[in-house]
């Protein structure tokens, strides 16, 4: 038995976590023993721990030897990827997201799967639509396995009991839902005889115009400051370009600049616009469903707003038509196979039986759930998990490399949230198409989203009149280079096919 060394760890950064594997793998040596085969991806802070029953049971039914190396952080990831790639000695699947994907292509450092497609019936059929490889391919062919995309979990949220103190109704319409923002903010919905309530909070990412976006005919700008890509009228659009977005900006200042909107909305990160909603500051924001249905949240809102009674609200309708909420169409995270595997079909088999069978019914039980028997029990074709599985399994996602089917998943491990999951999921999608689209050689996407970001945060809380729009967006695409963006990005789109 062998592990992977300090010396081997300590060059994979401080943002790597590299988990201990059983034996070296005999393949290598010419044996005929399990073969290795080594895959590493970013898990955020989720990682496995040293007894990992699922490496155990992948290895035992595959006859492998998989050594899964997760890094904390995706800078640090992909700095040791690209060393590990040019010194020739990457791992044998590793995560990748377009750009990536498009640079490592051009150096001839991956390996073109489009001859092992015909292998790959279980993950095609668990990807659901052949469209999805789009995200994969480059110039027709098959570079990297893009995962199933997940359900969408966020939405907007607002307070009923506010709505019903004040004899209110849910919004249906932005007119609505200006009138409730204002009488959330102006008649003391929560009866407390003070002037200390809004309408609505948010954080600097953005999220909190996501579901409005679409009832002025228009797309997000400036949540990380760029645009994004969609299809409009049989048209590649990039949502700069929307004129149409100068009145969803316009009505979002509106917003702020009554006072209807918390206004630390401009400086909150991450989830601090959360708990700044439940602890009654605001009556509606955008988040998602496990931060207001688990019984954690709930009850930590509960302890200082027992009468908060939060409820999910779709997106809004205006003057563009029915609303529709942002959803990516097509995977960000995929899976890549170096180039030097070109000759070494065994392995190259064992990777596709790997993919195969984590995309089946069996291996996607495994890595979703845990053991038959232990973490959960069949009855037909229902899964039902058993006390074991509701309390363990927090990194068996990590070998979820196909992804999962959400419509399967997601009632199974959270059956009280069925109904939370479901409103979030079903709203009407604004597809965007960002994912696909590599930024053209030259091109400053740091500079270009942060001077964006900014001056778009500008628009919406005043600071700049939206007569000067134009002037920013000429300097958006000029002195940025955003204008080369677009141009490539709507290139790109129609020779994907997406505007068929």
């Amino acid at each position: 038995m062998s592990t992977i060394t300090k010396a081997t760890a300590a060059a994979l950064g401080a943002g790597a976590l590299v988990l201990t594997a059983c034996g070296g793998s005999s393949d290598d040596a010419g044996g005929d023993g399990p073969i290795g085969i080594s895959v590493h991806m970013i898990g955020y802070g989720t990682a496995p721990p040293d007894d990992d029953i699922i490496k155990t049971e992948l290895d035992k039914a595959l006859d492998i030897d998989i050594e899964l190396t997760v890094a904390a952080d995706e800078e640090e990831y992909y700095n040791q990827l690209a060393t590990s790639l040019a010194g020739g000695d990457a791992p044998d699947l590793f995560v990748v997201n377009r750009a990536h994907l498009s640079q490592y292509v051009s150096q001839g450092l991956v390996l073109d799967l489009s001859d092992r497609l015909d292998d790959l019936a279980d993950y095609k059929n668990l990807l659901g639509d052949d469209d999805k490889l789009r995200a994969g391919t480059i110039d027709d062919k098959l570079y990297a396995l893009p995962k199933r995309l997940n359900y969408e979990y966020n939405s907007y949220w607002i307070r009923k009991d506010w709505l019903d103190n004040l004899g209110l109704e849910m919004p249906e319409t932005v007119d609505d839902f200006f009138a409730v923002a204002q009488a959330f903010t102006e008649q003391d919905p929560d009866g407390n005889g003070q002037d200390d309530t809004y309408g609505l909070t948010g954080a600097t990412n953005n999220a909190l115009w996501n579901p409005l976006w679409a009832a002025f005919g228009a797309a997000p700008v400036g949540a990380t400051g760029g645009g994004t890509f969609y299809v409009e009228d049989g048209q590649v659009v990039n949502s700069y370009d929307d004129p149409d977005l100068a009145d969803a900006l316009t009505y979002f200042n509106s917003l702020v600049a009554a006072g209807y909107v918390d206004p630390d909305y401009a400086t909150n990160q991450n989830l601090q616009d959360h708990e700044r909603a439940m602890q009654g500051v605001a009556g509606i924001l955008t988040t998602d469903w496990p931060h207001m249905t688990k019984p954690e949240f709930v009850d930590q809102y509960k302890d200082v707003q027992p009468d908060a009674e939060w409820v999910q609200l779709g997106p809004l309708s205006g003057p563009a038509g029915p609303g529709a909420f942002p959803v990516e169409g097509y995977a960000r995270t995929m899976y890549a196979v170096p180039s030097t595997l070109s000759d070494d079909d065994a392995k190259l088999s064992k990777i596709v039986e790997l993919v195969n069978y984590l995309s089946g019914d069996e291996g996607n039980r495994l890595a979703s759930y845990g053991i038959e028997g232990e973490h959960y029990t069949m009855s037909g074709d229902e899964v039902t998990l058993t006390e074991r599985g509701k309390t363990e399994g927090e990194y068996f996602w990590l070998y979820l490399i196909p992804g999962r089917d959400d419509g399967e998943y997601l009632p199974v491990k959270f059956a009280d949230q069925a109904a939370e999951i479901e409103f979030a999921a079903n709203q009407a999608p604004l597809t965007m198409l960002g994912s696909l689209v590599t930024p053209p050689e030259g091109y400053n996407s740091a500079d270009a989203s942060t001077f964006a970001s900014e001056q778009i945060a500008r628009f919406i809380s005043g600071e700049l009149p939206m007569s000067e729009y134009s002037d920013f967006l000429a300097t958006l695409k000029n002195d940025f280079g955003y204008q080369a963006y677009i141009d490539s990005g709507i290139e790109q789109l129609e020779a994907l096919g997406v505007a068929e």
